[in-house]
């Protein structure tokens, strides 16, 4: 069964992690890309909270997005450059590498 993994309690990310084909790998961060292995891991996009209101509307903030997904897709390796920080005045971006496995 795919997992949802979220990182929010991690100090920082380490340089490379393992997953199974099918899970979802939750950063916190304002963006990245899948720099190699795009066979292998895909990026589902960068994404700004939103919170559901009782008469179905959502309600979001202004500003860049906080939340990237990605989805282990088959076995492999890929390399992830992720965009942490303010994107606009002090962005850092760490390069993650990612074994998928079965």
């Amino acid at each position: 069964m795919a997992r949802l993994i979220d990182t929010q309690s991690l100090p920082e990310l380490p340089s490379q992690i393992t997953l199974s084909p099918g899970d979802v790998l939750v950063l916190q961060a304002s963006g990245g890309y899948v720099q190699t292995g795009d066979d292998v891991l895909e990026m589902l996009g960068a994404y700004q909270p939103g919170l559901l209101q009782a008469a179905g509307t959502v309600l979001s903030p202004m500003g860049a997005p906080g939340t990237v997904l990605l989805r282990a897709l088959q076995p492999g390796q890929a390399t992830v450059n992720v965009v942490m920080g303010d994107p606009w005045f002090s962005p850092e971006t760490h390069t993650l590498g990612v074994i998928v496995e079965v």
